[in-house]
């Protein structure tokens, strides 16, 4: 298991490293492969009997690995990819719910929203045509962060701020700096 970690931070890492240095090739293989590593690990997580909790993750990282091959494609697909990323979280939101029903603790949606308030009102201006999907997304992104706060699970806390802030950082470059007109 420590060896699978160890491997998806090496791919995580060299994604990055081929991102930055613009190897187009090289890039293509690791964001993926560090996605499938995933899955990976997700699977051997689950116990023999196949839950309704492993059950959604699984098609949450699917539908992850599907919008993380969207948003890369050399042709815009940035739409396709939203669309993959929100039906994934969909999933994470009923994960983090099974079992338990959803979470309603306001004292972790409180942050989520004020968070999700201030992003939008700084990247909206910039959105165009795509404020009501950019709207939603973030509606869901606030969502699965309060349902994965709620939940006393290090690894998915852990996962669902990754997510987060990633999928942030995808839009912030997407609209607002000007950095990428494709992720």
């Amino acid at each position: 298991m420590s060896l699978l970690i160890i491997t998806i931070l090496i791919s995580a890492g060299l994604y990055i490293y081929f991102d930055i240095t613009k190897n187009q090739m090289l890039k293509y293989v690791f964001k993926p492969l560090t996605t499938i590593l995933i899955i990976v690990l997700a699977l051997l997580q689950q116990s023999e009997v196949f839950d309704l909790y492993g059950f959604l993750i699984l098609a949450g990282l699917t539908f992850s690995l599907i919008g993380d091959i969207f948003l890369m494609l050399p042709t815009d697909k940035f739409v396709v990819g939203l669309a993959s990323f929100f039906i994934a979280h969909i999933f994470y939101i009923a994960a983090f719910s099974s079992g338990f029903g959803p979470f309603l603790d306001l004292e972790y949606l409180i942050p989520a929203a004020i968070y999700t308030t201030l992003f939008l009102w700084v990247l909206l201006p910039k959105t165009g045509k795509m404020k009501l999907p950019v709207i939603i997304y973030a509606f869901i992104l606030m969502i699965f962060m309060w349902q994965a706060t709620g939940r006393y699970y290090y690894l998915a806390q852990t996962s669902a701020f990754l997510c987060f802030y990633r999928c942030n950082f995808i839009c912030y470059l997407r609209f607002y700096s000007g950095l990428c007109q494709i992720y």
